[in-house]
């Protein structure tokens, strides 16, 4: 049987012992909890994310060349839908001297008898302007 000295020593290089580690523990629980570490460990995660997304991207287009062509053309024009739609109309809209498309023409030699046409028209493009 041990002495009662000797295990009340043990028992006290046990206590200090757990004391050290539970300190150690603390410290790298502390280290780790720093905003600036929680932030470079968050960005490392998301740079490696972003880098397996990326690779999966590049290995869809290669893959399947069409297909991504047609949907990055579908999303272009999607995104330039008004300029393009702007470019059409004016291919294939109304040259400068014709008349606004929302205006109305009254011509009194040439219309329906049924109908009373009381004004006149303008002979003018829109570069002469009206003159009072």
């Amino acid at each position: 049987m041990t002495h009662p000295t000797a295990r009340i020593e043990q028992a006290k290089r046990e206590v200090e012992q757990a004391r050290r580690q539970l300190a150690s523990t603390t410290g790298a629980l502390q280290y780790r909890l720093k905003p600036g570490n929680l932030v470079s460990s968050a960005w490392e995660g998301v740079r490696e994310k972003s880098g397996e997304m990326a690779n999966g991207a590049l290995r869809t287009v290669k893959d399947r060349p069409v297909a991504t062509s047609g949907v990055l053309a579908a999303l272009v024009i999607f995104l330039a839908r008004e300029p393009l739609w702007r470019l059409a109309s004016g291919f294939l809209g109304e040259n400068e001297d014709d008349v606004d498309a929302g205006t109305i023409e009254a011509d009194l030699d040439h219309h329906d008898k049924g109908y009373d046409l009381t004004a006149p028209t303008i002979g003018r493009s829109k570069k002469e302007g009206v003159k009072v």
